[in-house]
């Protein structure tokens, strides 16, 4: 996997002073920090990490997550005249819009995404692809923020779990054994320092520790089991099938209970059970690998796994709750986090709906160098790339190329949701840059990471994006 030129992370970690320095200056004059972060999971911790930050330094501050940045969102923060804005997993790619409509602000920028090539005078704009570090791998957008927060007091190392969350949010797992990479390591090592971090190897549930082995078959969407995930009655029928035990001495048994030899057996039937559902053999692989256990939370809740605090961030945001998710993230383990295990049940269950819906139906189109999945109304927006990615992991699409996924979005544009393998990436395949060229084209706007990137598009401009998107495809991995 790609390492991380050691002189090239003391760069990016030596560019974090200057915007550690204004921010000190704002609180000085005690003016209202403006925090503005993507309502995904990794944008949610993000805000967690930056919304910590500023009240253990005593600051006012308001923060909002946002699914998009455009031209009406910017300049809706501009009215506010705030002295300083703060951008968490989002900006890079909207930097002239800020300078435009943010004239009047101090503004940081603290992203991970595909920036455009301009540099704003009123902006600081911290990015690890601005030193050549991989931000689709190496580092979230949490993980970007949390290196802000131990910037400015390295007492914010216990901040360190939430940087976890959003990589593993962010499906940055890609190493050996599902291991974390680059400048994350940073970020795991401050964790087990400070005993808030274990990690071991074994089969990757949801609630590995936490859950009776049947829910965490079926609280299991990353990867998703199709057939299993989020059918609870299914799963317990599976493993009795299986011949596991799911019960000791009236006790529901964890994944962690089992012997080796039980997990050897469940891991076949898996596999078999993939296979007869469409999906590739090797998709099974991505069920085992590197458990992060945040042992500074309390056994048996939903925070104690890393990934499973990352899919209950994730069900907040996608379900429209983000600010459950940032109340979470700031400590509450109350109120906020029954709604949110509430409404992480009613995310499955969507998720669900939404693939059978694609699968029975036969939704998806196959053009020469790409996948398509035009859903309109039939998906929501928020959830057109979760069920995008699932569709690409599950090895159901069977030919070597990206999936791309659109949605009806409010304000009469379209959601795009573009993925695609580390292997088409190893082959040139750059989806952010794809994105960003075809919709400029189209009058829209749009980046990412080379395997998961997105755009927004006026209506009725769908068929020539992917057009454009199947010619950029075509051109890049032929190149």
């Amino acid at each position: 996997m790609r390492e991380q030129p050691i002189a090239s992370a003391d760069r990016f970690l030596e560019s974090f002073y200057p915007a550690a320095e204004v921010l000190k200056a704002h609180i000085e004059k005690g003016n209202v920090i403006r925090i503005i972060t993507h309502n995904d999971a990794d944008g949610v911790a993000a805000g967690g990490i930056l919304s910590q930050l500023l009240r253990r330094m005593g600051a006012r501050f308001k923060t909002t997550c946002e699914k998009r940045l455009d031209e009406e969102m910017v300049k809706a923060v501009g009215a506010e005249d705030p002295p300083l804005v703060l951008f968490a997993d989002m900006g890079g790619a909207y930097l002239d819009l800020l300078e435009e409509h943010l004239s009047g602000s101090d503004v940081v920028v603290l992203d991970h995404h595909l920036p455009v090539d301009v540099e704003p005078s009123n902006i600081i704009h911290i990015n690890p692809l601005l030193h050549d570090l991989d931000g689709a791998r190496g580092i979230s957008g949490a993980g970007v923020s949390y290196l802000f927060a131990k910037t400015i007091d390295e007492g914010n190392a216990d901040l360190s779990p939430l940087g976890i969350v959003g990589a593993l949010a962010d499906q940055q797992d890609k190493g050996e054994k599902k291991s974390l990479l680059g400048l994350n390591k940073l970020i795991e090592a401050d964790a087990k320092k400070l005993g808030l971090l274990d990690t071991n190897f074994d089969l990757i549930f949801y609630g590995y520790e936490t859950r009776p082995i049947g829910k965490a078959f079926a609280y299991t969407t990353t990867p998703f089991i199709p057939g299993l995930s989020g059918r609870e009655d299914r799963c317990l029928a599976f493993l009795k099938e299986a011949g596991i035990e799911l019960k000791n001495e009236g006790r529901w048994r964890a994944l962690r209970d089992l012997s080796d030899e039980e997990k050897r057996s469940l891991f076949s039937a898996l596999t078999k059970h993939m296979v007869y559902e469409g999906c590739e053999a090797e998709a099974v692989h991505d069920l085992v690998g590197t458990i992060y256990t945040l042992k500074g939370e309390e056994a048996w809740t939903p925070m104690r796994d890393g990934r499973e605090y990352a899919s209950l961030l994730n069900a907040c945001a996608r379900m429209g709750r983000p600010s459950l998710g940032l109340c979470i993230c700031m400590g509450d383990r109350n109120e906020a986090l029954k709604e949110a295990e509430g409404t992480l049940d009613d995310y499955r269950r969507n998720i669900g709906k939404y693939l059978d819906w694609v699968r029975e139906g036969d939704r998806i189109q196959e053009r020469e160098h790409i996948y398509t999945l035009n859903a309109d109304v039939d998906i929501d927006e928020r959830i057109i790339g979760v069920v995008a990615s699932i569709l690409l992991s599950t090895g159901i699409l069977k030919s070597f190329k990206p999936i791309v996924a659109s949605a009806n979005a409010d304000g009469d544009l379209i959601k795009i949701s573009a993925r695609a393998s580390e292997e088409m990436a190893d082959k040139g395949l750059d989806l952010g840059d794809v994105m960003m060229k075809a919709s400029e084209q189209c009058e829209g706007r749009g980046g990412g990471h080379d395997i998961a990137a997105g755009a927004f598009l006026p209506g009725g401009r769908r068929e020539d994006f992917l057009g454009l998107v199947d010619r950029i495809v075509g051109e890049q991995v032929k190149a």
